[in-house]
């Protein structure tokens, strides 16, 4: 986690969560330039994704490349852009997993298919999930935590079968470590 190894980001965070950091306009902070990309202005996706992952094709499976880049974003639909797009630098098959939606039995409330693929909430997987070996992911979920499976666990992708991920645990005391995360059905709260 990069707040153990940077203690400048690390005070600055405490600052932002203990309130002290100065506010602009009473609700928003300036954030530190060491921590932003581009220089302001506009920056399109693709700089964006080129400035955090240089030379991505040629780092693929490279756990300490991986380990030290993310990309923040402000909503699930701006992920999803972003993980699309990432995605096609990774050479090799890329394998589809789907959800399976569905809802309690209620005749008032009737629902199509396609609305409820339609639908992202916080802390689940959107409806078609697409992954290469090599890519990173991060769980968004407590999983098994003794094993170091917890939500915002950073992983790469080893091998993909129709219902089970192998993956290799980035950061951590479990960082190494192999594991095996099966298809689990998930509701919303």
């Amino acid at each position: 986690m990069r707040s153990i190894q940077d203690t400048e980001f690390a005070a600055f965070l405490l600052r932002v969560g203990d309130g002290c950091e100065p506010t602009v306009d009473e609700d928003m902070i300036k954030l530190p330039s060491s921590i932003c990309a581009g220089n302001g202005d506009n920056i399109s996706v693709d700089n964006l994704i080129h400035q955090i992952f240089p030379n991505l094709t040629k780092h693929v499976g490279d756990v300490s490349y991986m380990v030290q880049r993310a990309i923040i974003t402000p909503t699930n639909d701006e992920v999803d852009m972003l993980i699309e797009k990432i995605l096609t630098e990774f050479v090799g098959e890329e394998k589809t997993y789907y959800s399976c939606d569905t809802v309690p039995e209620d005749r008032q409330n009737l629902y199509q298919q396609e609305f409820l693929n339609s639908l992202s909430f916080g802390g689940l997987p959107p409806h078609i999930l697409k992954l290469k070996v090599g890519s990173p992911i991060m769980l968004l979920r407590n999983i098994d935590t003794s094993s170091g499976l917890c939500n915002g666990t950073r992983l790469i992708c080893s091998r993909l079968t129709d219902h089970v991920i192998e993956a290799e645990i980035l950061t951590g005391s479990h960082k190494g470590t192999r594991v095996f995360i099966p298809r689990i059905p998930l509701k919303t709260a």
